[in-house]
């Protein structure tokens, strides 16, 4: 029980496109006890950040409109916004490559529940790496001026 009450104040955010598996995973990561947060894209999730960063977020790796790994890029070189782990969902292999370059784990689709919350786990008690993130294209306020506004409307899966 001393686990549940010590993961209530992670704040986890989850962003997938798919309303109905968005709100399945938050079911399973609120009945193990984390404050669950949505966004459907990547717009949304970065509202979400600025306003307070999570402590942990699950993203889908296959966010339309945006490469989210350019997009989670672009937050870990913002000095304003501070280190939270990412666990990326996602069926291709090549995914867990770019995943690791930015220092996040990954969890295969279709997701179990299990092997979530372990990723979580091990993440959210793990100290931040030592990352290699290489330059967004744009600094964060160009992006989310110029990209985001053109992703608003773009919807996942």
């Amino acid at each position: 029980m001393e686990g549940a009450a010590c993961r209530r104040t992670v704040d986890v955010l989850v962003a997938k496109g798919d309303e109905e598996l968005r709100r399945s995973l938050g079911t399973g990561l609120n009945d193990a006890g984390y404050n669950v947060r949505f966004a459907g894209n990547a717009v949304g999730a970065s509202l979400l950040i600025f306003e307070s960063a999570p402590g942990a977020m699950v993203v889908d790796a296959e966010m339309r409109g945006m490469d989210v790994f350019k997009f989670i890029a672009a937050i870990r070189s913002a000095r304003t916004i501070p280190y939270f782990p990412v666990i990326f969902l996602t069926e291709r292999p090549e995914d867990a490559i770019r995943a690791r370059e930015l220092g996040a784990a990954c969890v295969v689709k279709p997701v179990q529940i299990d092997r979530l919350l372990a990723g979580i786990s091990s993440n959210v008690s793990a100290p931040p790496p030592v990352l290699r993130v290489p330059r967004p294209v744009l600094p964060l306020a160009k992006a989310s001026d110029a990209h985001f506004r053109r992703a608003a409307h773009a919807q996942v899966l």
